[in-house]
């Protein structure tokens, strides 16, 4: 039932995302003093408030990190998606430029401007979460 469906590749890389990802959050969230989460509760806020307000946008660098850090390999995947997917219109964008590679001969044009695109997105994103990236992977370097 999850051959040749999104899902299948989902749940792949959910699975493979979630440890790093409960790895560098928990041990961010463990930087953040509870002084603040104190005083956010003395000023009146919930337990869902003082995570919205106080523990989210401080988090913002380790998630910025996480997004990062998951969504690159996924990008680029070939395997998997070569396994689970076999319809032409369901393909992930590194196995739709496999087809440009011919037994004898390769459409280079072709290839070059699939890879020019397809960096487009990683590149975006990137540029927009740059800065918090790098305060991400230097959180908790110095005390």
């Amino acid at each position: 039932g999850l051959m040749n469906t999104h899902l299948s590749l989902i749940f792949v890389f959910a699975a493979m995302g979630i440890p790093s990802t409960v790895f560098i959050l928990a041990g961010f969230m463990r930087t953040i003093p509870r002084d603040l989460e104190d005083a956010a509760r003395i000023d009146g806020c919930n337990d869902f408030s003082i995570y919205r307000r106080v523990i989210m946008p401080l988090s913002a660098p380790s998630i910025a990190l996480v997004t990062i850090y998951n969504m690159v390999p996924i990008w680029n995947d070939f395997f998997f998606p070569l396994v689970f997917i076999q319809r032409d219109r369901l393909k992930t964008l590194p196995l739709g430029m496999s087809t440009f590679f011919g037994q004898f001969q390769i459409n280079w044009a072709l290839v070059f401007t699939a890879l020019s695109i397809a960096i487009l997105p990683m590149l975006i994103m990137y540029l927009f979460m740059s800065k918090y990236f790098i305060k991400g992977m230097t959180a908790g370097a110095l005390k």
